[in-house]
């Protein structure tokens, strides 16, 4: 599905706004990214720039987990790929406390004969915001990335303190205050995703950090690297000639 579409529908639903889809957009339609993993959709509006551009490549699938309470905001993940066609492109599952029960059972089911076969090439992991799981989660994520593949962590600066939602709550105020002034996720980058010897071509941009898990064997970053600086780069180009360009590639296409 072609992003300005996609944007025409999605601009004023929360938590991703047009500007974060075009990237995420853009990156997986022009790079080799097929299987994705998602952790963390509320309305799904993520999940539909992600869709939207393996649809435009006509393969690929976004596995997207959340909490049971995903069901019930307005609009709803399912209504929006109804909205968009994209059904076809993504699988939603639900679960009832956290999406690392979720990925102990793809661990499970992709292992074979004591190690675990990889099976995404990117993640988008925008859900708890906590060191304890989402820390956990990105060990579990490391075992079903593949070698080259990429993970993407949402919302780096964000704190319990900061929370508009959550700070003033009985939880929150009883908490330590590092851990509930520290962004976690923050944390989660610097102290594990930074430091793992499996992992290359860090880049932080505001509240986004990626990361591309190494290639085995590879002695300097594939592709994909310039390819993501090519991306930041193109969000300055006019939104006018974006089209133009994004006409005469689907020409060129046949």
């Amino acid at each position: 599905m072609i992003f300005n579409d996609l944007k025409s529908i999605l601009s004023d639903i929360p938590n991703t706004p047009p500007e974060d889809g075009q990237v995420l957009y853009d990156f997986i339609l022009n790079s080799a990214t097929e299987d994705i993993l998602e952790l963390g959709f509320n309305h799904g509006v993520s999940t539909c720039y992600m869709a939207g551009a393996l649809q435009e490549k006509g393969v690929g699938k976004v596995i997207t987990i959340d909490r049971h309470a995903a069901r019930k905001v307005s609009p709803s993940l399912e209504a929006l790929l109804a909205e968009t066609g994209l059904s076809d492109f993504v699988e939603p599952r639900y679960v009832t406390n956290s999406y690392t029960w979720e990925l102990r059972a793809i661990i499970a089911r992709q292992s074979e004969q004591g190690s675990t076969v990889p099976c995404f090439d990117f993640c988008f992991l925008d859900g708890a915001h906590t060191w304890e799981t989402d820390g956990m989660a990105f060990f579990l994520v490391d075992k079903l990335l593949r070698p080259g593949g990429w993970i993407l962590f949402d919302d780096l600066d964000w704190s319990f303190a900061s929370s508009h939602s959550l700070k003033n709550t009985r939880a929150v105020k009883a908490m330590p205050e590092d851990e509930r002034t520290l962004p976690q996720m923050q944390e989660v980058f610097d102290l594990l995703v930074a430091q793992h010897p499996g992992y290359q071509a860090l880049r932080r941009d505001q509240r986004w950090g990626w990361a591309q898990k190494k290639p085995a064997g590879a002695i300097r970053p594939p592709a994909d690297v310039d390819l993501l600086q090519a991306t930041y780069d193109a969000q300055s180009i006019l939104p006018e000639v974006k089209t133009i360009l994004r006409k005469l590639r689907s020409r060129f296409r046949g």
